[in-house]
């Protein structure tokens, strides 16, 4: 290949630099395709650019006048580092290289790295670059653990060669050897910065392939610890040092072929930089890799689970291996002896974990009961293991399950009654197989996958993390930590948690699997019959609580009072409340929202006093009173309502005109707001009141009008807030007996990723009632606006189908509609529509979105306000709604949808 010459590159220039890296990514993406191994491609793209980088160096040299030109070969060096220096490299990656400069007042070798850097740029090359002198280099890398990191990868491409090994040299001894101890921990630091804020996990459903635990990062943590320790950064050295045993070397070589082979995917598939595993990705990669469905999972829920065990392995492996670095130099830890004390003459309490001597692990690991009286002494001293401890344990417990003594069931029930460190204790349990011995079904749970956008981790990962959620529950301040301290047996309630979601997987619904299971785990470990019944029960209604709290009108006497029954007693009744927030708050980042909350604990407390031996009526009764005297309190009556008798009889009429769900569910505050705007609202007026809250990042909307025929509120209110990229979260429609509208609508801004400013919210608002105010409006809003179905993916990422559920059960007075459906712009605009065409009127509406999927619920009555019981009509209803959304689903995949 010729070297560039040319000063400036003129289009035929551009096209050629450009035509060379593409056919360096066409030559890898043939050889990918082909079946050569991800591992071996990665190289060859390095190779490839290496040679490339090398031309236009030379290039650029070539280009300064010819008395420059040696000065600029002799003054500076080209050294690949980071990932480039690794010498593997995907498709689209940044070239991160370092320019060492031997200094002088002569700048040809900067003037020639201006150019090379220029030609990167112009080939379309990502380039990262400094240009430094080697004092620099090295007092920068004593300072910027990043930058630290990357020069452990320095690789010599261009240039006197004698200017890297100095470099290296002088790194390798002023950086890492004299300071090795704090060079490690810089290391793990540089780390762990990558993950911000979030909770890293390696079980994190759409997983950045690179920086996510477990991920290709870890790999290269291993990589700058073992160059600190031995001075070379492979995982050869890892082996011959004894670093590491043969058996975690040769799992990091597996799991380092296959994420290399996902990121290769994934970039060649994207034509750009892709690092992350998105659901459209997972489906397309477990059809190429030929993952086929089983009775209970799906190709892409198989595929996930092999690819959580190789990122689990992984952060397993760098996560011990960094404990064990990390120890304390001899002087250090001597010191450290001070703060330490024996237990039982063989544990070693120090200040952070609990330590065994070498010579003492095989006393405490020989016997499952030995095991767990070492993590009862955790529990009572509030510290984990130390990494060796339960690395010693990890080897010691059997692979197969056996029965366990009473003595064995009573340690492990005395672990699950502690409280601020089981979370922790559980881990390490799951961690060395220890809990899989005492639960064999645990296992099952590892790595599994249900492939929905509701939950973000696999479920052994959310179980984890509800037992950390819960015991977190006994420093909260509220109702659900209240009602944590306040359950007696708390191991009955942790074991209903850390079984609630073991049933998944299975082709049956996982709570009945999950009874089933927890009728043979309780007895195994000592349970008595009542415990075991009320685990059982636990376990099969675990989700009943969120689903009458959230989507159903648990003002119904007849629900309220089943849900009661089924429950049975207070204490019971505790644990399901406790339970079931710990359950929805593990399930991802912000799905424990203020409303959730507030739903749960209303539903808690009117059960709690039902069991209490109060009749519903009581309640409401007693409700009422309270909202009448804060209404009658806090605003100030108009002067027609000259009297107190006129004003009371005024509020008990428009109380009386609202529903008892809007009664029961509305703050008492919130009531006589509302009430103040009626009292004042004139005969035509349409009032839209928004306000953002801070807390849940989303807007409130209330609207109030006076409804006459033909004004579709809902339906027309749906349509402004999609057209106006509103994502709505929560409905809550109520009209009064008189007829007057309120409505509440919360909602997530697209167009805002902070705060929502005031004038946009009077945008909206404004828009809102143009659109109540006007008799026949042209067309939905959201026509106008082409925004809209033009972001996210064409189709549903999760492809889960289309359903449309009647139930005319659980409630008397009303036909409740349940939707199941992919989340879109103008998704309920289209329902809101369809079931006006169909003279439905909407009573109720409790909208639910989770990620992109949307279960939401329609309390509906026909247009005379009566309950629907025609089956025959409620198959019509049933399917022209899922006809319609069919439709819809179509016409966005397609790109064309319309009202």
């Amino acid at each position: 290949m010729s070297v560039i010459t040319s000063p400036a590159p003129s289009a035929a220039g551009l096209a050629e630099l450009r035509g060379r890296v593409a056919a360096i990514r066409g030559e890898a993406q043939r050889r990918f395709e082909a079946g050569t191994g991800s591992v071996p491609v990665a190289c060859f793209l390095s190779e490839s650019f290496d040679t490339f980088l090398c031309e236009l160096m030379e290039s650029a040299v070539l280009q300064l006048p010819a008395g420059r030109q040696q000065r600029a070969r002799t003054s500076g060096c080209m050294i690949a580092v980071g990932g480039t220096g690794r010498g593997e490299l995907a498709p689209y990656s940044d070239i991160d290289l370092l320019f060492l400069d031997r200094g002088g007042s002569d700048s040809a070798f900067r003037d020639a790295v201006t150019r090379m850097a220029q030609s990167c740029w112009d080939a379309g090359i990502e380039l990262g670059h400094s240009v430094r002198r080697l004092r620099d280099c090295i007092n920068l890398a004593k300072q910027d653990k990043q930058i630290a990191t990357t020069l452990v990868e320095a690789r010599h491409l261009w240039g006197p060669e004698e200017f890297t090994r100095k470099l290296k040299q002088t790194f390798r001894s002023r950086v890492v050897k004299t300071r090795k101890r704090a060079f490690i921990n810089d290391c793990v630091t540089a780390r762990t910065e990558e993950w911000g804020e979030a909770r890293p996990t390696a079980l994190e459903l759409t997983p950045d392939v690179k920086t996510s635990l477990g991920g290709l990062r870890d790999l290269h943590l291993i990589r700058w610890i073992t160059f600190a320790v031995c001075g070379h950064p492979d995982l050869e050295s890892l082996r011959l040092h004894g670093l590491l045993p043969p058996e975690d070397v040769r799992r990091l070589r597996i799991a380092r072929e296959y994420l290399t082979r996902i990121r290769l995917n994934l970039h060649f598939h994207a034509g750009r930089a892709q690092d992350v595993l998105t659901r459209e990705d997972q489906l397309r990669l477990a059809e190429e890799d030929g993952f086929e469905a089983s009775i209970a999972l799906r190709p892409v829920e198989q595929f996930m689970r092999y690819h959580f065990q190789q990122s689990s392995a992984i952060a397993e492996i760098t996560r011990r291996f960094v404990a064990l670095q990390q120890r304390p130099h001899l002087v250090n830890r001597a010191v450290a002896s001070f703060g330490t004390h024996r237990s039982d003459g063989i544990m070693l309490i120090r200040p952070r974990e609990i330590d065994i001597a070498p010579r003492h692990r095989g006393l405490v690991t020989h016997s499952i009961e030995s095991m767990l009286r070492l993590f009862k002494a955790s529990a009572l001293y509030g510290l984990p293991l130390s990494a060796e401890v339960i690395e010693a344990v990890k080897q010691a417990v059997p692979q197969e399950s056996g029965p366990l003594t009473a003595t064995e069931a009573s340690l492990f029930r005395d672990i699950l009654k502690s409280v601020s460190m089981l979370g922790p204790i559980l881990r390490q349990m799951f961690d060395c197989r220890l809990l899989d011995y005492l639960i064999p079904q645990v296992a099952h749970t590892r790595c599994l996958l249900q492939f929905n956008q509701y939950h973000s981790y696999t479920v052994d990962e959310h179980t984890l993390l509800a037992m950390e959620t819960m015991s977190s529950f006994e420093a909260v301040d509220g109702p659900v930590g209240s009602a944590y301290r306040h359950v007696p047996q708390k191991d009955v309630l942790h074991l209903a948690l850390l079984l609630h979601d073991i049933g998944k997987g299975f082709e049956e619904d996982h709570c009945e699997i999950g009874r089933r299971i927890a009728e043979v785990v309780a007895p195994r470990l000592g349970f008595s019959d009542d415990q075991r019944d009320q685990i059982m029960l636990l376990v099969k209604m675990h989700l009943e609580m969120a689903d009458l709290a959230m989507r159903k009108d648990f003002t119904e006497e007849r629900l309220l009072v089943e849900f009661v029954r089924a429950v049975g007693t207070p204490d019971t009744l505790r644990m399901l409340y406790v339970l079931t927030v710990a359950d929805i708050t593990a399930v991802g980042p912000g799905v424990f929202t203020e409303w959730k909350a507030d739903l749960l604990s209303d539903l808690y407390d009117r059960a709690m006093l039902l069991l209490s031996g109060k009749r519903h009526s009581h309640l409401e009764e007693k409700r009422l009173k309270e909202v009448k005297q804060h209404v009658a309190q806090a605003i100030v009556p108009l002067d027609s309502h000259h009297n107190e008798a006129s004003w009371q009889q005024w509020i008990d009429k428009q109380l009386d005109g609202f529903s008892a769900y809007y009664l029961t569910c509305t703050p008492p505050h919130r009531i006589a707001a509302d009430l103040d705007v009626i009292q004042h609202l004139q005969a035509d007026e349409c009032r839209v009141d928004g306000v953002y809250d801070q807390l849940t990042k989303t807007v409130i909307f209330r609207i109030f009008m006076r409804d006459t025929p033909g004004s579709y509120c809902f339906q027309r209110i749906t349509g402004v807030l999609a057209s106006m990229r509103m994502n709505i979260f929560s409905a809550e429609i109520n009209t009064t007996s008189d007829g007057i509208v309120v409505d509440q609508f919360r909602v997530e801004d697209q167009d805002f990723s902070g705060d929502v400013p005031t004038h946009r919210i009077q945008e909206v608002g404004a828009a809102i009632r143009r659109v109540l105010r006007a008799e026949n409006p042209p067309e939905p809003v959201f026509r106008r606006n082409r925004r809209i179905g033009l972001n996210g993916p064409k189709g549903p990422v999760a492809d889960l189908p289309l359903r449309v559920d009647i139930d005319k059960e659980s409630s008397d007075s009303r036909t409740i509609i349940n939707v199941f459906a992919y989340d879109r712009p103008g998704l309920l605009y289209t329902i809101a529509k369809t079931l006006h065409e169909l003279e439905l009127s909407i009573d109720l509406a409790k909208i639910d979105t989770h990620f992109d999927q949307v279960m939401d619920a329609f309390y509906v009555t026909d247009i005379a306000g009566k309950k629907i019981h025609d089956d025959g009509h409620l198959k019509h209803i049933r399917e022209t709604i899922l006809t319609r959304l069919q439709e819809f689903e179509q016409e966005h995949r397609a790109g064309t949808f319309s009202s």
